[in-house]
């Protein structure tokens, strides 16, 4: 409704008797009142707010094209096909390895040897003290984790979502090597907690032991990974001089 509408201002006493004085007052109506020049300059931030999610939305896209790519190429999208999830999170899944790897400047194949060694791809596997999902994020550390990154984790049941618990796994893993120095450091952390580690890692017969088991298992996979991805680049490069000799 446009227009203007006339209020009742004021009322006073005057003398020992009352008089009511109306005057007119212009009052906007509408939601809030706008005038042609703003309404017209909301509408273009309207369309230009449009148009920038538009655009975002094709950047995010062109970036997942070129994360697949990659996971192509080293053979992640064969890799989470254990996970036995439908094709298009089997997608996901490989984009998210890819992408989350990237951010926190971490190996791509490391996050894989972690997975398979964790949970063999089982998207839904829990651990006897509760750890959860791919990479086998424990819920306090998965909530912990979720806040130190402005997000909200919610129901611990979403550590059941791939890419949550890969995004997750993958900052996890990463802020680890950076505070205990080395990636097999990392590893007992991650495995034993962090508090465990330094306790483990203090004492040489017990970091001997322990570096034996579940760090040694991760590297032997990562390092199996990386050799069959110098072979496919090999076999590759091979194929390509091949074709230029043809």
């Amino acid at each position: 409704m446009r227009g203007w509408t006339v209020a009742v201002a004021a009322a006073w006493w005057v003398g020992t008797g009352t008089a009511a004085v109306a005057f007119p007052v212009q009052v906007p109506e509408g939601a809030q009142g706008e005038g042609p020049e703003v309404t017209e300059l909301r509408a273009k931030l309207a369309e230009r707010d449009a148009e920038l999610k538009a655009t975002l939305a094709k950047l995010h896209l062109y970036e997942d094209e070129a994360h697949y790519a990659e996971a192509e190429a080293l053979g992640i999208t064969e890799m989470v096909k254990a996970s036995g999830l439908p094709a298009r999170q089997q997608r996901r899944l490989a984009v998210a390895i890819v992408r989350e790897a990237a951010r926190n400047n971490v190996d791509p194949l490391l996050v894989v040897a972690v997975i398979r060694c964790e949970s063999s791809f089982n998207n839904y596997a829990v651990s006897h003290v509760g750890a959860m999902g791919l990479m086998q994020v424990m819920p306090d550390t998965g909530t912990w984790l979720a806040d130190k990154a402005g997000l909200r984790l919610g129901r611990t049941s979403n550590l059941f979502d791939s890419e949550t618990n890969v995004e997750l796994g993958t900052a996890y893993l990463a802020d680890l090597i950076q505070r205990f120095g080395t990636v097999e450091k990392a590893l007992v952390a991650y495995n034993a907690g962090p508090g465990l580690a330094r306790r483990i890692l203090a004492k040489k017969e017990a970091r001997t032991k322990f570096m034996a088991g579940y760090p040694a298992k991760v590297v032997k996979e990562f390092r199996k990974l990386k050799a069959a991805q110098e072979k496919q680049l090999t076999l590759r490069e091979a194929q390509k001089a091949h074709g230029q000799k043809s």
